[in-house]
């Protein structure tokens, strides 16, 4: 029952093009990207990411704005539209709980976003092999390591914003709150960053990612996934306490 669950989600994502226009804007950023990183000097700007740094310039640009904002979409669309619509407060057909239903969506976004996150990973070493050549892998092992901890917060993140969606009415509402959510935290983790790192598990989206130039030093290593881990239990306690509230 939960898969064909997971199978109706997709459905519904793939009816409205969503995952296709991702696809689409991501293929058109990291090739714009390469073009300029080509064109540039590789002492300063956009050519220091030339060649083995191309990756992680994707990365960035991924959880810039592009990737973290079409995740809330993507839960905006699979929860709050369903809530606009009143589907939680109609009984389900074929037997399906509305726990089991929201279980499933919750499964869903994440899938999407490995889904989306393997597609950047894999769409910027292919493009950067086709400009670059064999120096796409010159700094393997550095950009390796920074996907690999990103995982840590992308995942709280995903937990966030289903959370979020939970509390929301509308799908705009929830795309508001998640733009404003992302770019009051994007100034934050520019400015304040050794002050939020203590608690902002968003604000290693940047560190791990090597954004203005941090680096991975293993205090930020394990206090990223310290706070990830942390605050992921806790959005999975307030979502599962949420939606035991809403099913009865």
């Amino acid at each position: 029952m939960i898969i064909r669950l997971f199978d109706l989600q997709f459905a519904r994502l793939k009816r409205q093009k969503i995952l296709y226009l991702f696809f689409a804007v991501m293929t058109a950023l990291i090739l714009s990207n390469a073009l300029s990183c080509a064109g540039g000097s590789e002492d300063a700007g956009m050519g220091y990411y030339a060649g083995g740094k191309f990756p992680t310039m994707c990365m960035q640009s991924y959880i810039d704005i592009v990737g973290t904002l079409f995740l809330g979409f993507v839960s905006a669309v699979l929860i709050c539209g369903e809530r606009a619509n009143g589907m939680f407060k109609q009984p389900l057909l074929n037997g399906v709980s509305k726990k089991q239903l929201l279980l499933a969506k919750t499964g869903s976004i994440f899938a999407v976003s490995l889904l989306c996150f393997m597609f950047v990973v894999l769409c910027s070493i292919g493009t950067g092999f086709f400009f670059w050549g064999d120096q796409i892998f010159d700094h393997a092992q550095t950009y390796c390591l920074q996907m690999g901890l990103l995982l840590f917060p992308l995942t709280t993140l995903v937990l966030f914003f289903v959370f979020l969606s939970l509390y929301m009415s509308s799908i705009s509402g929830m795309l508001c709150a998640s733009l404003i959510i992302l770019l009051v935290n994007n100034l934050f983790s520019q400015f304040f960053g050794a002050y939020i790192s203590y608690f902002d598990f968003m604000y290693y989206l940047y560190a791990f990612s090597g954004y203005n130039g941090a680096e991975l030093a293993g205090r930020i290593i394990l206090s990223g996934i310290l706070v990830s881990v942390i605050t992921g239990i806790i959005l999975a306690y307030g979502i599962r306490i949420r939606i035991n509230r809403m099913i009865l």
